[in-house]
């Protein structure tokens, strides 16, 4: 056993020598080891039974314990081979490798986030072309278009029945004007002519205002057609109404006209307003 156990110290003696030869200090120190170990073998060659006695044992055991610690206080100060250098540079440079490749996959990501937050920004604001390309929107548009052009021609209507109303009632006024003139005429050339009989003799008749039609100064028939029929009945049943009266109803009929003209066209311009609004919600929640 104990041949054995020298055997393996002297054949594991070269490896530390081998590592350590750069180290004077750490040579000396097992040159001395290794003579002493020599010492030591030759005792035990010499005298092979002398380790039967505990002593011997007990020595043996020590310095085996002894060379076993200092050779484990040097192979940790001892310094690194080439080797293990190399390694650790491969690491370091694999390390560096792979921040780099991190930082480059980093900046691309960064890069995409940002082409994203563009592009949600553009859709959020959708320009013409676009909107030409969504048949929804171009549906409203056309839409819009339609209703535009068909308020622009009720309005162009209205503004033209306005204008031929005001005509009208421009007309019956200087037709109540000439009818007065001509009763008041009337009124007077009677009284002159027969004074006793002119209290009892009914007012005549107003044919002047029928035939008042052939005159140049008095509107045509044809013209009193658009404002009711109580401005015609004014004119035909003579003075059993009054002129007067009739033109205000007249007046009052077209001002009520132009009434509903107006709150038609309130209501239109509020109806394309609604339409104007919804379409605008449209493009926001698109």
């Amino acid at each position: 056993m104990n041949d054995t156990m020298v055997t393996h110290m002297s054949s594991g003696a070269p490896t530390p020598t081998k590592r350590l030869q750069c180290n004077p200090d750490a040579a000396s120190r097992l040159a001395d080891e290794h003579a002493l170990i020599a010492t030591f073998v030759n005792r035990l060659q010499s005298g092979a039974r002398a380790l039967d006695s505990p002593g011997r044992l007990d020595e043996e055991h020590r310095l085996i314990a002894r060379y076993a610690a200092r050779l484990a206080a040097e192979a940790g100060n001892a310094p690194r081979p080439p080797t293990d250098l190399g390694f650790n540079f491969d690491a370091n440079k694999q390390q560096r490798q792979l921040i780099a490749e991190l930082e480059n996959k980093n900046r691309e990501i960064l890069q995409e986030i940002q082409r994203l937050r563009l592009e949600h920004e553009q859709a959020s604001q959708p320009t013409p072309e676009k909107a030409q390309q969504n048949p929804t929107l171009l549906a409203e548009l056309r839409l819009l278009r339609q209703r535009k052009d068909e308020l622009e021609q009720r309005m162009s209507a209205l503004q033209e029945s306005r204008r031929e109303l005001m005509v009208q009632l421009e007309g019956l006024m200087k037709l109540l004007k000439e009818e007065e003139q001509k009763q008041a005429a009337q009124a007077a050339g009677s009284a002159h002519s027969s004074p006793t009989h002119g209290a009892s003799r009914p007012m005549p008749m107003p044919v002047r205002s029928t035939s008042a039609g052939s005159t140049p100064t008095h509107v045509p028939q044809d013209s009193l057609a658009g404002v009711g029929g109580d401005v015609q009945e004014a004119f035909t049943q003579g003075t059993r109404r009054n002129l007067r009266n009739d033109l205000l109803v007249a007046a009052d009929s077209i001002t009520n006209t132009m009434s509903s003209l107006v709150k038609e066209l309130h209501s239109a311009e509020e109806e394309d307003e609604e339409e104007m609004e919804k379409m605008q919600n449209g493009k926001d929640r698109g």
